[in-house]
């Protein structure tokens, strides 16, 4: 028995011997794989297709390259935002002084292209009925097109629309968001 006890002891040893030596392998190569993988990690960010490009300046070669940078800059310049809507008092269709001023900026885009055409949309708040606010609608984007008209923009470039107060572009009723309601939006018309 004892010698069983001792032969079972031995061999315990010595599985146990083994599987800590395959283990410190394992640990090893995980440690290699590791390093490997750092490494190329390094080499990736270090290759010239993953560099950040510096810009190369070139001199200007003569005057009508520096002439044609000058109108590329002003064109630039030039460009301004174009606000897409106006927004119209309570129950009210006429253009304010300050829709005027909006309007002006659409009416000199529009002149920039001849080719844009659009299409303005009418809409109301949530007060009164479906019938009223879709002819509220219409009356406000009838006056922007008749600004439009009256500045020289082509009838056939521009259409209307009334959407009443079925598409709100905010939710709520505090005297803000109704007030944003109120408006005729340009939507460029593909």
């Amino acid at each position: 028995m004892f010698n069983h006890f001792i032969k079972s002891t031995v061999l315990f040893l010595t599985l146990s011997s083994l599987f800590a030596c395959q283990s410190l392998k394992n640990r090893s190569l995980i440690k290699e794989k590791d390093n490997t993988k750092q490494e190329e990690k390094e080499a990736e960010l270090n290759t010239p297709a993953l560099q950040t490009p510096q810009e190369s300046f070139k001199p200007i070669e003569d005057e009508k390259q520096a002439n044609e940078i000058n109108k590329q800059t002003e064109q630039e310049q030039q460009e301004i935002e174009v606000p897409d809507r106006v927004l119209f008092g309570y129950d009210s269709s006429e253009i304010s002084p300050e829709i005027k001023t909006t309007l002006d900026i659409q009416v000199d885009w529009l002149k920039s292209d001849s080719t844009i055409k659009v299409i303005i949309e009418g809409h109301c708040d949530e007060r009164g009925t479906r019938e009223y606010n879709i002819a509220l609608g219409e009356k406000r984007a009838n006056s922007v097109k008749k600004y439009f008209l009256k500045k020289g923009i082509s009838a056939d470039r521009v259409k209307i629309i009334s959407y009443g107060k079925e598409k709100p572009a905010f939710f709520g009723t505090s005297d803000d968001i109704l007030a944003k309601n109120r408006r005729a939006v340009l939507v460029v018309k593909e």
